[in-house]
């Protein structure tokens, strides 16, 4: 009998001690099974709240005071061009819109995992496409068009920016018509930018981008925007 009381007056203790450490905004750790009871949560699970704490072991906690409102994710597609320096294959040697879909479809399942997270955060894909034919823009529409996440396609006029672009490079050599397109490209992107409300990530249509990539890297700037006050 002892014992059970003995048991209930350490159960009781324990609970109280935690709500203290959570009351003060501390983290403690049962090395045991590597549970977290102030968080209810285990050690290999995201920590952080978005918008209200950023939690990095061992660095500790930092208090949100810079929170994500949106996100405009600006990609740059172009299915005709296979590499900007035509002497260069890329690997696996497929067409260049496999490269594209694959490429988009990555960017969307990260979207969606981010979204459990940064529940949130509005978040926004806009494509600039330059040259892609009917049927590899309709491949990139039926792709969107089957995510939850809202989106644009945005067909590049160069003529909008003949007269901005230089006509001899830098090497002093004459600026070929793949640099053109894709130096248009980027300031039609930057363009586009400056009506965004928030963040913008920009990207080219040949980047695989990781489950989490976009989860953490909002949790990353949060984070470091809230320690720096910038």
């Amino acid at each position: 009998m002892k014992e059970i009381k003995s048991q209930k007056s350490k159960n009781f203790l324990k609970k109280l001690f935690i709500k203290f450490c959570r009351f003060m905004g501390y983290e403690i750790i049962d090395q045991n099974n590597f549970y977290i009871p102030t968080s209810d949560k285990n050690l290999n699970e995201t920590l952080s709240e978005s918008g209200t704490k950023s939690i990095n072991l061992p660095l500790g906690e930092v208090k949100i005071t810079r929170k994500v409102e949106s996100l405009d994710v600006i990609i740059r597609t172009c299915s005709s061009v296979n590499m900007l320096t035509q002497s260069k294959k890329r690997i696996f040697e497929k067409d260049k819109i496999e490269y594209t879909l694959r490429s988009i479809n990555s960017i969307l399942r990260s979207i969606i995992y981010a979204k459990k997270y940064h529940p949130n955060i509005d978040i926004n894909i806009i494509i600039v496409d330059h040259n892609s034919n009917t049927q590899d823009l309709k491949k990139i529409t039926n792709l969107l068009s089957a995510s939850t996440s809202n989106f644009q396609l945005l067909n590049l006029n160069l003529a909008d920016f003949e007269n901005k672009i230089e006509k001899i490079n830098q090497k002093n050599e004459e600026t070929k018509s793949n640099q053109i397109s894709n130096m248009s490209n980027i300031y039609k992107s930057l363009q586009l930018s400056k009506s965004s409300k928030d963040l913008i990530y920009f990207v080219e249509d040949d980047y695989i981008h990781e489950l989490d990539s976009f989860a953490e890297m909002l949790f990353t700037y949060e984070r470091i925007a809230s320690l720096t006050g910038r």
